[in-house]
């Protein structure tokens, strides 16, 4: 078995799209955005996990919370298509407020960051890795019939995807830019 920094281990794990990153201070329901991003992820039949969750001992400030999730779905018997979200938080207030219609909401108030990243697993399922034989014949598979078919057909699909995700995370921090501007497709102009 190859070693983690071993070259040949290079071609097994592909990011498809760059890391995109939501920097944001200010007043946001977490409970909706937990939802939000749990509710996105299974319409497009992922599996989401929370991998850890850690609240630190709060300052004077305010709490500082720390989030790891993961979506994972098998595009095929051979590819996996994974999301991992660095989630973390400085200086939230939690506050109750009443709506114009009489329901209390659990609100946060603070500073955020959130890492957002893309990749795809080759042989995610260690198939190809019994024999020397099978894994000098998975590694020709994916440099030179697979990374053709990442960059041209996984590569653009999962990239808007990520980008998508990350536009709907801004909706619902209700930031300025929340506005993903190939939301329509080519060709199509949304109307005012």
């Amino acid at each position: 078995m190859p070693k983690k920094g071993n070259p040949a281990n290079m071609f097994e794990r592909f990011g498809v799209a760059p890391t995109y990153f939501i920097r944001f201070s200010g007043v946001w329901d977490m409970q909706d955005l937990y939802e939000s991003m749990a509710d996105w992820f299974k319409f497009r039949k992922y599996k989401f996990n929370e991998l850890y969750n850690e609240h630190r001992q709060p300052t004077p400030f305010g709490d500082e919370r720390i989030y790891i999730w993961e979506a994972v779905r098998n595009e095929n018997d051979y590819v996996q298509v994974r999301y991992d979200m660095y989630f973390q938080t400085w200086d939230v207030y939690d506050f109750e407020t009443t709506l114009a219609n009489g329901e209390t909401r659990a609100l946060n108030k603070g500073r955020l960051w959130l890492e957002i990243r893309c990749g795809i697993i080759y042989d995610f399922e260690k198939r190809w890795d019994d024999t020397a034989f099978h894994r000098h014949l998975k590694d020709f598979y994916n440099k030179y019939i697979m990374r053709k078919k990442t960059m041209y057909e996984y590569s653009p699909k999962f990239r808007t995807e990520a980008y998508t995700l990350h536009s709907e995370i801004k909706k619902r921090l209700k930031m300025i830019n929340d506005q993903f501007e190939h939301e329509h497709g080519p060709g199509v102009h949304a109307r005012p």
